[in-house]
């Protein structure tokens, strides 16, 4: 089942998690055919300001080639790190962020946002 937006469930448990410091949100990404790259660059041009904005930045970014545990194949693989949690939930409940969310639904077939951080 495809997933480009998280659940409110999702949401909720996130919201919920103690998370003190930086944070780091994995991005896996599947585009869609006939543009979604292209759709997902304009999403990017949108939000790398408000991320920045925030004291966010990409630290890796590469194009995603094969598998090699697991049966799932992505476009591309990237991680975002946020100063904090609170620096991500603005960014995202913001309606900056809001008015450009279109671009990432036009953009994708599948994704997958995990949040990591350092122990």
């Amino acid at each position: 089942m495809p997933h480009v937006e998280g659940t409110p469930e999702q949401f909720k448990a996130f919201m919920k998690m103690d998370l003190d410091g930086p944070i780091h949100m994995l991005n896996m990404l599947r585009f869609k055919p006939d543009g979604g790259r292209e759709a997902y660059a304009k999403y990017s041009a949108h939000t790398r300001p408000l991320l920045e904005q925030r004291g966010g930045k990409a630290v890796y970014r590469a194009e995603a080639r094969k598998a090699v545990i697991g049966d799932e194949d992505w476009d591309e693989i990237f991680v975002i790190e946020y100063p904090s949690k609170a620096a991500f939930l603005d960014m995202v409940m913001s309606e900056e962020y809001q008015s450009g969310v279109h671009l990432r639904h036009e953009a994708l077939a599948d994704s997958r946002l995990v949040c990591m951080q350092s122990s």
